[in-house]
């Protein structure tokens, strides 16, 4: 409506936090990416029972089969809903293996900023190796 200010602000630590409500934002709970984020966080902590999530934060070879797997589905996925439907598992599986290792939204962002500004770049061609090694994982199944 005009009349206030807001800020943008990297919080680090545990609620209650910046906002006059002593909670993360003053515009609602955390959507998207914010609240996996967050959800992760919580698993990371004290998953309930049964929980997917903590099965990948305790499997690494679960996690990382699934990052490939879920890699190889958005490159083979050939319209929008299935493109959004892979790339939203891509994330989902990529923010578990960084929540494992304490690395947030932010992190990524900075270093994303960090190659926006880079004046030179590598080639940018694939890596034979990797795409041998995601092949074997996918092969496995």
């Amino acid at each position: 409506d005009g009349d206030a200010l807001r800020f943008t602000v990297t919080q680090k630590g545990d609620e209650p936090a910046f906002c006059h409500l002593n909670t993360l934002t003053c515009w609602g709970k955390p959507r998207g990416m914010r609240h996996l984020e967050e959800t992760l966080a919580q698993r990371l902590k004290n998953a309930p029972e049964g929980s997917y999530t903590k099965r990948l934060f305790d499997d690494e070879e679960l996690l990382r089969n699934k990052l490939v797997e879920e890699a190889q589905e958005l490159a083979e996925a050939d319209n929008h809903q299935h493109v959004a439907e892979e790339f939203a598992d891509v994330l989902y599986f990529a923010m578990v293996r960084a929540a494992k290792l304490g690395v947030s939204i932010d992190d990524a962002a900075a270093e994303l900023d960090k190659k926006a500004r880079k004046v030179t770049r590598r080639q940018g061609d694939s890596k034979a190796f990797r795409i041998a090694a995601g092949e074997e994982i996918l092969n496995k199944k």
